[in-house]
Order: C-alpha cells, then structure tokens, then sequence
C-alpha cells in the first residue's frame, strides 16, 4: 500500500488551519447531537462523538461531515437517509480510531489506500457487506442484478472528495472536475449529475484541450450540450488510449480518424449515439483549429459530412394505439403522483423537464374563470402559458397543489418534488424507471405482442399527433407545443402523410368502381398511385361528394347538376357503400310516401333511382374480383383483420369495457360470415 499521494500538493498547514476555523459552535466540539428518528419514525437526538487520537485528520473528518450535512448531499436525504448517513459515520471513526496513523492529512495518501483499508477493516471485523440493486434493461424487459460496494466505503470516498474541493483553490476551469453549479449557467434540475468530469480522460494534452473548448462551448450552449460532447471525447480518449497510446496532438490527422470511424462501425451502436460521438469530436476538431486557433491541431477538414450515417427518417413516434388502449385499462396501478403527471402529459404534451420543473402555482385563470397552464420552456428561455380543457387534468393539478401545500407549506415551490427533498424537482430518470417497471407488471405490449417499452418524450409527439389529425392549424400546434419554427411542427403532418398514403394503400387494394350499368371501371394505374390519391384529398372539394364525374371538362357545365344517382357519368366505388345504401333507403321510403299520398311525379322519380342504386351496390358488393383484386388478397386481409379483432376482444375483456367487446365480437361474427362465404366462392372449379 506505498502509492504516491495524489493530492499531497492541494493540501498545506495554512489551508488546513482555515477549514477548521469555519467549524463553530457544536461543530467545533467532539460530540454532536444531531436530529434524527428512530425505527418507528420518530424524531430523536443522536450523538456522534470523533475520539481518534489525531487532532489534524479529526478536524479534516468533522469539515467533511460538517460540509456535506449542511450544505451537500447528506444535507437533503429525507431523515431515514440520514439516520443510515450517522449509523455509518459511527464504524469509520471506529476504524480510524485504530488504525492509530500519524499523518497531517487525509490527502497524504490517495483514495485507493483508504478504501483498501477501510475494506479489510470492514472485513475482519465481519461488517463488511456488499449491496445488491437491479436496473431494468430498455432492449430486454428484463432486470440486470448488479453488485454494489459497501455503503460505508461510498460514504469515506465522498468525505474523501469534499476535502480535496476544499482544498483545491486552483481557478475552477483548471480542476479535473467541474461543478457546473459554480459556472453560472443554467441548469435543468430535474436531471442528475451536474459535474463535468476530466479525471477519464487519459491524455494530459487532450484533457488540457478539452478544458479550453468546453469552457467556451459553456459560454455558448446548453451544460447539456456540453455534457454530450464531454461523453463524446471520452470516447475518442478511450479509443486512444488502446489504439493509439502514443498519440500527440500532431498524429491528428485524416488516418487516425478514419481508424476511429471504423471502431465506431464496428460497435454497432445506434444511429443516434454514433452521430453524436462523431458530432462531438468534429465540433472539438474545428472550433480547436477555427475559433480557439490552438496551435499544433491541423486547420484540415478531418470528418467530412459524408462520413455521418444517414438520418432515419424515424416513422412514427408516438404511443401505439393498441399501448394507450392498455396504458387506460391499467392508469389506476400507477402510483399516484405518476398517474398525475402521466394525465398532464397525455393532455398537454410537455417536455419531460418541462413537467418535472413545474411550479405548484402553475394553474392560472382568465376573466371567464378558464383554465391555463403556466410554465417555463427552457427551449424557447421563456414563459408559456396553455389552455386546459380536460377536467381531470385541472382536477388532478388541484389536488396535487393541495397536498403539496399541506405536506410542506411554502417551503416546496415544485408540483412534483423530488421523494428526497422538497427542494429539488421530480427527476426525469426516476419517472422512466417507475413508469417502465409499472409497464412490465401490468405486461403492456405492442401489436406484435413484445413487451413496450416508453419514453417519456413519446407522449409529446402522442399530442401532437392527436392535434394534426384533428386538423389543428400547424401555427397553433406550434404554440402548444413550444416549438421554436413551423418546420419542427411540420414534422407532425409528414408522419401523419405518411400514415395517410398507408391507408390509401390498403384501400386501393380492395376499392371497385363500377359505372351505371354495373360494370367495373379502371383507371390509369399512375393515376391511382397512393401518392397522387393523397393530393387529391386535399383538394377534395374539387370532386364529387360521393363517388367521381366521369365527364369530360371541355363539355362545360353539367346538364345532370344535384342528379348524379341517375347520371350515366357517375362513378361510386366501395368507398362510397355506406352513401349509396343510405340513398337507397331514402329513396324507398320517399317512394312509400309518395303512394300514400298519390304523387306520380315522385314514384315515377324514385322508380328510376331505386334501380340504378341497386344496380351499383350489388356490383359493389359482389365478391367477383377483376384483374385489380383476386379472392385471396381479400380473404387475407380479412383474416389479419380478425386476428387484430381477437387480440382487441380479449384486450377489452380483461380490462372490462363490455360495450367494445360486444362490437368486437358483432364485427368478428360478421368478418367470418364473409370469409366463409368468400372461401366457398372460391371452391368453384377454374378454367
């Protein structure tokens, strides 16, 4: 155990002097008696007495308890935390006060030596004891169990690190580890870890550069951002470090980093990690050479735009529907604070920091005693306020303020606070660990019956999708949503497009068009292509509003104007089935009256129309298929849509919604009757 000191030159008899003077009061004495509870959750008074020999490491120990019970982590565990923070401190002045050591200070020998001790310690003395935690994986479902070290030793390595911060007064960006805190920027507290940490990377001379540039990338950029890239050039160090262990500043160069490319591809990682590494080391490259000009970094281009992956054009991300079906039948297994917050996302769409950051006075009125939402979107470094028009929503924010303001006063200024303290708001990966556990117990899976797993994010683009569909203007799903252009909004309409020509597409695979005789019509195959049918949509009142004119423009207007059902131009298809028969009955029913009441002009009217429109829905509706079409196309599809209708019937079923299970089974009944009916059909004997 003779390693060399790593922070022996930190640590001086003056600055040693200093930290004990801001020790004052009881914190200056041996004993301290400090509020806590017992194993019934009952407040207490427990004493914490240092009675090793050593003045100078005594001192340094009650700064670091002194420190962190006052002003960092210890400080906001909820008090059951802290009663295992003091029964622990207990076994490391035990272990301190035998060890018998005559050393100045702590930092005399590095970390690896105390916990080396302290371990073994531990373990003769039959206190050792491992810690076990599970994670649940995102790609499998399935909990990963990990092993962790002894609470008491994460406990001396964070006394360990708050002496040599106290004793580092080196100017800030000089440190190997940076409290973003001390930076002055602003943060998104509702995330863990705000530390920018050098110490991985292994290279003096990359470290050094790294410091610069991320120093003025902070003056620039979100700590986020910046944090992203930190990740993205321990990555490149990494590589370095075992491809290239003699690399310089000068071995920059085109070859080097296409080896790194090609350790990149090999990783299989996914699309987006890899555009950020190499995005973050492009970035690093250039503003070295271009911004910082740092001398020694060739100012050559060295990652080319063509060396990126091509972006997926990603589909849809919003919440399948077959997922929200269930994420309904099983809200109330939710633990409540949860089932709050996923009823505001679901209404409103946020940004998951967004939510996690919201203030308790956020509901706010109008003059008519409306309903808005009042929050901070830390995209667009401004206040929104939003519309509410959900009850539940407005009822479930109310009840929530309620017993946030009866639980901690004012001393709370979060809706959703974070369980440890009401100081800190709810954190982002807390509610993905919950919400993704809740969905494994309850066995929430997709369509193709694998286990789902959410992001929160997912429930925004759920909005704004539910928004485009109902024909929101885009300016005002912009608004809603916070978005900085109408391009990032856009994006919901090209997905929704895209869903559009799905649909088209199965529609043009069984749609028939018959003229007035009854006889199947076919039109140009380029004029039918899902995407010239999707324009046509949007100019439909162009067309028809039931069925297509097969008339010639340059005839001028229509002699047949408010006649189409009698029209020899007239062209229904399947489409327009459930119009016909609701023309059809009309017409029987005027033709009834009419005899009632003896009008001739009526019945001789309806005599002409009743047949025509009987003409057109039985060709419609008659399983004979043209070359368009064969039997065994429809019979397939209508056997995946009775597997999609089983899986509905028993998804309702479970979840008790009688009314859907009776539709399902009426239309399940009705798609075998026409499966039965086509596959006798299609028995008969081919020429």
């Amino acid at each position: 155990m003779n390693q060399e000191p790593a922070h022996t030159f930190l640590w001086s008899e003056e600055k040693q002097l200093r930290l004990h003077a801001r020790l004052t009061e009881m914190w200056a004495e041996d004993t301290w008696q400090l509020e806590s509870i017992n194993e019934k959750g009952d407040p207490v008074q427990r004493a914490l007495c240092f009675t090793f020999a050593n003045a100078s490491l005594k001192n340094e120990f009650k700064y670091a308890v002194w420190y962190q019970w006052n002003q960092g982590i210890w400080q906001r565990y909820h008090k059951g935390g802290q009663r295992a923070v003091l029964y622990s401190l207990r076994y490391l002045v035990n272990w301190l006060q035998e060890m018998e050591l005559s050393l100045h200070s702590f930092l005399e020998r590095p970390l690896e030596f105390w916990e080396c001790s302290l371990r073994t310690w531990l373990v003769q003395t039959e206190h050792y004891a491992l810690r076990s935690s599970k994670r649940l994986m995102a790609t499998t479902h399935t909990y990963k169990k990990y092993v962790t070290e002894d609470r008491r030793i994460y406990l001396f390595r964070t006394m360990y690190h708050t002496l040599v911060e106290a004793y580092d007064d080196r100017e800030k960006t000089e440190k190997d580890v940076w409290d973003l805190q001390t930076f002055g920027v602003s943060l998104n507290l509702s995330q863990a870890g705000h530390k920018l940490n050098f110490t991985l990377m292994r290279q003096p001379w990359l470290r050094t550069l790294a410091k610069r540039y991320l120093e003025y990338n902070l003056s620039l950029y979100s700590a986020s951002d910046t944090q992203r890239k930190l990740i993205a050039l321990q990555h490149f160090s990494s590589f370095l470090a075992r491809e290239a262990p003699q690399a310089g500043v000068a071995d920059l160069d085109r070859a080097l980093i296409l080896r790194y490319l090609s350790v990149l591809r090999e990783q299989h990682l996914a699309s987006v990690t890899w555009r950020h590494y190499r995005g973050g080391l492009r970035a690093f490259l250039e503003t070295c050479a271009h911004r910082l000009q740092i001398p020694g970094i060739t100012r050559e281009l060295l990652i080319f735009d063509d060396d990126f992956p091509p972006r997926s054009d990603g589909g849809a991300r919003e919440i399948p529907g077959e997922v929200l079906v269930q994420l309904s039948a099983h809200l109330k297994a939710l633990p409540t604070t949860l089932l709050r917050m996923v009823a505001i996302l679901l209404e409103v769409g946020l940004r998951i920091s967004e939510l996690c950051q919201l203030s308790v006075n956020c509901l706010i009125t109008d003059d008519k005693h409306e309903w808005y939402l009042r929050f901070y979107q830390s995209k667009t470094h401004r206040e929104q306020v939003i519309p509410l028009v959900e009850e539940e929503v407005i009822g479930a924010i109310q009840v929530q303020q309620q017993e946030i303001r009866a639980q901690w006063g004012e001393k709370c200024s979060y809706l959703f606070p974070s369980p440890s303290s009401p100081d800190k708001p709810y954190l982002q990966a807390t509610f993905r660990r919950q919400l993704n556990e809740w969905a494994l117990q309850c066995q929430i899976t997709d369509r193709d019956q694998h286990l789902y797993h959410f992001t929160a994010h997912q429930f925004r683009h759920t909005v704004g999708m539910r928004l485009i569909n109902a024909d929101v203007p885009l300016e005002v799903i912009s608004r809603l949503l916070g978005h900085r252009s109408l391009s990032m909004t856009q994006v919901y309409a090209r997905v929704r497009d895209q869903k559009l020509r799905a649909d088209l597409e199965r529609v043009a695979r069984k749609r028939k068009t018959v003229d007035y005789q009854g006889n199947a019509v076919q039109g140009d195959p380029r004029a039918n292509d899902p995407a010239v049918q999707l324009t046509r949509k949007g100019v439909r009142g162009q067309t028809l509003g039931v069925g297509g004119c097969a008339r010639l423009v340059v005839l001028g207007d229509c002699t047949h104007a408010n006649k189409c059902l009698t029209c020899p131009m007239w062209l229904p298809s399947t489409d327009d089935l459930p119009a016909l028969k609701s023309f059809y009955d009309r017409a029987i029913r005027l033709k009834q009256r009419a005899i009632e009441k003896g009008n001739q002009f009526v019945i001789d009217q309806q005599d002409r129309i009743v047949p025509i429109l009987a003409l057109r829905i039985k060709s419609l509706e008659a399983t004979e298929m043209d070359g368009s079409l064969c039997v065994d196309d429809i019979l397939a599809q209508l056997r995946t849509d009775l597997a999609e209708a089983e899986c509905g019937l028993e998804e309702a079923q479970a979840a008790g919604l009688v009314l859907a299970a009776r539709h399902l089974e009426r239309a399940m009944t009705e798609m075998k009757m026409r499966i039965a009916a086509l596959e006798v059909s299609d028995d008969r004997p081919h020429e």
